[in-house]
């Protein structure tokens, strides 16, 4: 289980990554090209913030719609977030950094879906910290569908779908990091998840 991580410490973890490489190599081997993965090769993710009372689960592997070979072209996170705390919490897409370990970042192409409190009228969402996102309009299949739609998550409540990014090609590991802030855009914490990217051996 990964905790969460203060921003600081990031450089220092990507740096470890990197030279744990090695020991990833025989559980990698098993995994699909390109497929995330965390250190001890398990595909499914957990960090919590109990001050918070956020709590994510990502799982990569994990897609089963249509296309069936989607992870060929983009990378594919499940993620399932909970609000167990007090106060909204803002999901936007410009929210998420998926960076290599060279500092490279790769771009979150957002499919557009959002969601709103019943009885509220939908008025878009909060594009987030950064606007350093694409669009992604797929034609056909399940890709808009089952995507993380965007919105304020209320105390009690989680929202699930698929995140997508550019391919991690040519990178070894990787960590993406989600800044959380509050529906008044007060920032709350920063998640993050270290990744090690399958090899073909």
């Amino acid at each position: 289980m990964l905790a969460a991580v203060p921003r600081p410490v990031l450089v220092t973890r990507l740096l470890a990554l990197v030279v744990g490489g090695a020991s990833l190599a025989l559980t990698a081997a098993c995994l699909p090209q390109g497929e995330l993965a965390a250190a001890d090769g398990s595909r499914r993710m957990v960090a919590r913030d109990p001050q918070t009372g956020l709590s994510i689960v990502l799982t990569s592997g994990a897609w089963e719609g249509s296309p069936a070979d989607l992870d060929e072209d983009l990378t594919v996170l499940h993620a399932l977030v909970a609000n167990m705390g007090s106060t909204p919490v803002r999901l936007a897409p410009g929210d998420l950094e998926l960076v290599d370990e060279r500092g490279f970042r790769r771009q979150l192409p957002d499919a557009g879906g959002s969601f709103v409190l019943s009885g509220e009228t939908d008025r878009g969402y909060h594009p987030g910290r950064s606007l350093d996102y694409g669009r992604l309009d797929w034609n056909g299949g399940d890709v808009n569908a089952l995507a993380l739609p965007w919105g304020v998550l209320a105390p009690g409540t989680q929202m699930r779908g698929y995140l997508y990014f550019r391919r991690l090609d040519k990178a070894n590991a990787a960590t993406l990091t989600w800044h959380f802030y509050s529906d008044q855009n007060q920032p709350l914490v920063d998640l993050a998840f270290d990744f090690f990217v399958a090899r073909a051996r």
